[in-house]
């Protein structure tokens, strides 16, 4: 468990310190070395930029994004 409090700083401080997503607001939460994103971004890029800045942090041995909304999808499919 301590391992994991490690990790989840060592990644919020990563994405804190990258000006184009410090300011999201995005969750982190590490479970056996898999880090689950929770939140929302307004793009995709923004979106690939913080998976890519998670991933690039030892330890981590997944990513899971699936409850990382992109407010670009979800404004374009509400207009469906």
């Amino acid at each position: 468990m301590a391992r994991e409090a490690a990790l989840s700083t060592i990644i919020r401080n990563r994405l804190m310190s990258d000006k184009r997503v410090g300011d999201l607001p995005v969750g982190i939460y590490v479970i056996e070395n898999v880090v689950y994103l929770i939140g929302r971004v307004d793009t995709l890029e923004q979106r690939d930029i913080v998976e890519f800045i998670v991933r690039g942090a030892p330890g981590v041995r997944r990513v899971n994004t699936d409850e990382l909304a992109v407010s670009e999808i979800s404004q374009a499919t509400a207009g469906k």
